[in-house]
């Protein structure tokens, strides 16, 4: 079971690090970046800029996270590493949310 969770944290990763980089090539918001707002951004191309690095990052990552707790749990326990890693996804996960409220204030 829990695998399941540590193969759709990978996923996530890696959706996140393909939608950024999609969205830096194409200049276009997805739904994945306005969690639905369709009102219009004011300073689009900042947002991007703003944005852009931290998906990256955030998108490593989770998909770290995932790939790990994947060997972790379906072959070899490396439950140091694991908590070091858990510390570090949730931090991510923490500063990820406050950066992209803090862009979505100051661009849109």
């Amino acid at each position: 079971m829990i695998i399941l969770f540590d193969v759709v944290i990978f996923a996530y990763g890696a959706y996140a690090i393909y939608a950024a980089i999609r969205l830096k090539k194409k200049q276009e918001l997805t739904s994945f970046f306005t969690g639905g707002d369709n009102s219009p951004v004011r300073d689009k191309r900042g947002y991007i800029e703003a944005v852009y690095g931290k998906t990256i990052l955030m998108g490593a990552v989770a998909a770290v996270y995932g790939g790990v707790g994947f060997v972790n749990d379906y072959f070899t326990p490396v439950p140091v590493i694991m908590k070091a890693l858990m510390l570090l996804f949730l931090t991510a996960i923490v500063w990820f949310a406050i950066s992209i409220r803090r862009a979505k204030r100051q661009y849109w």
